[in-house]
């Protein structure tokens, strides 16, 4: 047989051979080979906001690509999961969230445009950062108890302030009343924790639950009265503020995290790099001792391990939503 007949048979060959699957194809190529985004579903300013900003720099930095973070706020979160699912899964575009897209809103929500562990691979869980319960210097109580005597007695005419329904600024006061004990207040929900913290300030409303990197700097200056931190120990940037479960209210623990996803659809080797890469970033000291006074407890870990910690924070989650009743129609 002559090599131009053997030649004609491999071309032949190669031509009927059937073509890559995308996920394989996209798994053979280099990662990252191009710029990526962060779709982050909270407005910029935050603290959510802030640590994915500091993550995308240093990624950027040790990738040698550019990482865009892109603010995507609107309907707790739809809007930039929507925005994010759209986009080739390929490992370039990234869900950077706290924890209301993932672990509050499948219950929330009755007809949900997503499902969370359907459509979600989990790479990174950043930090855990602990709502701290505070109230308007006028407002006569400096502790737990006091503070559940008052608001039995004033019932409704006593009002928290919250960042948004469905939040866990919101489902905080739900948490409040079943595991604390307070009295039956009324919930005023923001369009985010500044305006919430606005309203507590100037004195009309008289309580609320919000992260410690954002109303920790009105307790220091005396603006607010701190009463306590819903965590498991104390802050390192409020170490004076003793935890809501020292003050006799067990289990009372709140707060939002920052993780990182990729789509359900992405190579599975690329969220494995991407995972590794963030847990070698929050192990540097600059950046966890940044985070740490911040009143962020940094996390890390493997994707296996956030997941499991997902799964957790939205069983709980729905179980206070259907204990409250709390619902929105998508």
């Amino acid at each position: 047989m002559s090599d131009i007949t053997l030649g004609r048979r491999a071309l032949a060959g190669l031509l009927a051979a059937p073509a890559l699957a995308p996920g394989l194809a996209a798994a053979q190529e280099a990662y990252p080979s191009r710029p990526m985004r962060f779709i982050v579903p909270v407005a910029a300013g935050g603290s959510a906001d802030a640590q994915a900003r500091r993550v995308a720099q240093r990624l950027a930095e040790r990738w040698g690509q550019p990482v865009v973070v892109e603010n995507r706020p609107g309907a707790n979160g739809i809007v930039a999961v929507q925005n994010f699912l759209q986009a080739p899964p390929d490992g370039h575009t990234v869900f950077a969230t706290p924890s209301g897209p993932i672990a509050i809103n499948p219950s929330l929500y009755r007809n949900l445009p997503y499902d969370p562990f359907r459509d979600f691979s989990f790479a990174s869980l950043i930090s855990v950062i602990p709502l701290v319960l505070a109230v308007h210097p006028s407002v006569p109580a400096n502790n737990l108890a006091e503070l559940v005597a008052l608001t039995r007695r004033q019932g409704s005419g006593f009002a928290f302030a919250n960042a948004g329904v469905g939040t866990p600024s919101h489902l905080s006061i739900a948490m409040f009343r079943s595991m604390a004990g307070g009295g039956d207040v009324t919930s005023v929900p923001f369009g985010g924790s500044a305006p919430g913290l606005t309203s507590i300030v100037a004195g009309q409303t008289q309580a609320m639950f919000d992260a410690a990197v954002s109303i920790a700097p009105f307790i220091r200056d005396g603006r607010l009265k701190a009463i306590g931190v819903a965590h498991g120990e104390r802050l390192s940037m409020l170490p004076e503020v003793p935890t809501l479960i020292e003050q006799g209210a067990p289990n009372f623990l709140s707060a939002t995290w920052m993780s990182l996803c990729t789509h359900a659809a992405t190579p599975r080797e690329r969220t494995a790099r991407l995972a590794a890469e963030v847990d070698s970033i929050l192990a540097e000291p600059a950046l966890r001792e940044l985070l740490t006074n911040q009143g962020a407890f940094v996390q890390g870990g493997t994707p296996e391990q956030f997941a499991a910690f997902a799964r957790a924070e939205a069983e709980k989650w729905g179980r206070l939503v259907r204990e409250t009743g709390a619902s929105v129609d998508a």
